[in-house]
């Protein structure tokens, strides 16, 4: 009786350890940044936004180093961070009420615990769906929300569902293209008015027709798994903002962000694998057909080739929210600079996949408020803590052997493991219950250099602590993951 009872007491300790510590983002999924010295902006005569908003002077920034985000964070990894964050009473779900682009849609709050930075404000659009608007403003009064709209592709839409009745850890999913949407009922729309934002309901339209990804379905639309790696998009500024103190992660400064995509002292012009822009698409994920509007959509984050950093989509796919407040005169020679004023605007960079060339150059900026995101608005985070552990998504060869916490964890059902051999080895991966008896074996044969991903399904499993163990030739190593139903 005593032994059971110490044995209980111990599970409750570790899984309340554990749970004070889930709040990991995984260091893998991070690239070293070497800092430097560089000259950020660019000259006016270089310079291609409209006449008289010049606001790239050159000048001269040193940044120390950082760790960032390979990747734009993914529809996957943000439902991740929601459900925990969720559990953790961070946030609640509710549709908006007040007047305004809002009414009746909705959204996800920062709850009236969570950290001041988001606290009661809009993470995310539940109900995100494609711009529609007058993008050639044929009628000609300057405003895009009035007359006859040019629709965007319909798979510009929000892929992160909320369902209360779920499983806790599950009620927020990502949504299946071939079954969780109505298409036929998602392109029918109405031109507006003369009035802005007033729509004609008078004459019901419906494009469903116009758009191949959509015929013989479900053959031509993107999977579950495909839209699991597509960027998180409809994503303000305090959801970008949310996820990284969640993670105890940061936003990239805007001199961080320029340093990346310019590849340090290399100056690239356009924040791609070269410096350069391929007009097929082929570079970046950009409005190449200079469409008006755009006609396709975001893509997997790992479309195209990185830069040298290994960086991948720095340019292009969806904007990228940073931490400065925007200020045409900020530019300063600094070390470390980021804009702590608020002006009311926070910095987005990089182009996104409707937009134009110049967008994706290396000194671009743009600005929005925070309570602004759309179907191409995202984001992808920084550490300014050293790491000591390996990048295993990088294109290096290991140097040594890791094995890397599980992510995420808690999980339900299932986890993401890494691990890097820097030789070749007769390598074990197992899973143990609290009592020390095997459960499961993901790994068990000669691996050759080189960093590995396991996805361990763990639905057989009852709720509680689990040890995972690596043993490469005389390597050996164990970390702890909870399974929380």
């Amino acid at each position: 009786m005593i032994k059971s009872l110490i044995i209980i007491l111990i599970l409750f300790s570790i899984i309340k350890e554990t749970e004070t510590q889930a709040q990991t983002y995984p260091d893998s999924l991070l690239v070293l940044i070497t800092g430097g010295t560089f000259l950020m902006g660019e000259t006016e005569s270089d310079y291609e936004g409209p006449p008289g908003t010049y606001d790239d002077s050159i000048h001269t920034v040193t940044v120390s180093n950082f760790w960032m985000s390979i990747t734009e964070i993914t529809n996957q990894q943000y439902v991740d961070f929601l459900n925990l964050a969720y559990s953790a009473n961070l946030l609640v779900v509710e549709v908006e009420t007040n007047p305004g682009p809002d009414k009746g849609k909705t959204l996800v709050y920062g709850s009236v615990t969570a950290p001041v930075e988001y606290k009661s404000f809009a993470l995310l659009n539940l109900d995100g769906t494609r711009v529609m608007k007058d993008h050639d403003n044929a009628d000609g009064d300057g405003d895009a929300f009035t007359g006859v709209i040019e629709p965007e592709n319909p798979l510009n839409i929000c892929y992160i569902g909320f369902d209360d009745t779920r499983t806790a850890g599950e009620k927020f999913y990502v949504k299946d293209p071939t079954s969780d949407f109505n298409w036929v009922d998602l392109t029918n729309y109405y031109n507006y008015t003369s009035t802005t934002n007033q729509l004609d309901s008078t004459i019901l339209l419906n494009d469903f027709n116009n758009w191949p990804e959509l015929q013989n379905s479900p053959n031509n639309l993107p999977t579950l798994e495909n839209v699991k790696n597509w960027p998180a998009t409809f994503i303000r500024w305090y959801g970008a903002k949310a996820f990284v103190l969640f993670y105890n992660k940061d936003l990239p400064t805007e001199a961080q962000w320029e340093y990346a995509a310019a590849t340090g002292g290399s100056q690239f012009k356009y924040a791609t694998v070269d410096g350069l822009v391929n007009s097929d698409g082929t570079s970046a994920n950009w409005n190449f057909a200079n469409e008006d509007p755009a006609l396709h959509h975001v893509y997997d984050v790992k479309i195209n080739n990185p830069n040298p950093f290994g960086l991948y989509n720095i340019a292009g796919n969806v904007w990228e929210w940073c931490e400065d407040w925007y200020a045409s005169d900020f530019y300063a020679d600094a070390t470390d600079p980021v804009n702590t004023t608020d002006t009311g605007f926070k910095v987005r960079r990089g182009g996104a996949w409707n937009y134009h060339k110049s967008t994706l150059k290396s000194a671009a900026r743009a600005k929005d408020e925070k309570f602004k995101g759309n179907d191409h608005f995202g984001f992808r985070i920084v550490s300014n803590t050293n790491i000591t552990s390996l990048d295993v998504e990088s294109n290096q060869i290991p140097n040594n052997f890791a094995l890397f916490q599980n992510y995420p964890n808690p999980f339900n059902p299932s986890t993401i493991i890494q691990y890097a051999i820097s030789s070749e080895q007769f390598v074990t991966l197992k899973v143990y219950d609290i009592l020390g008896k095997e459960v499961a074996t993901l790994v068990n044969e000669e691996k050759p250099i080189g960093s590995y991903q396991i996805n361990f399904d763990g639905s057989k499993l009852t709720s509680g602590v689990y040890f995972y163990r690596l043993q490469a030739g005389v390597f050996t190593q164990t970390k702890k993951f909870v399974l929380l139903r």
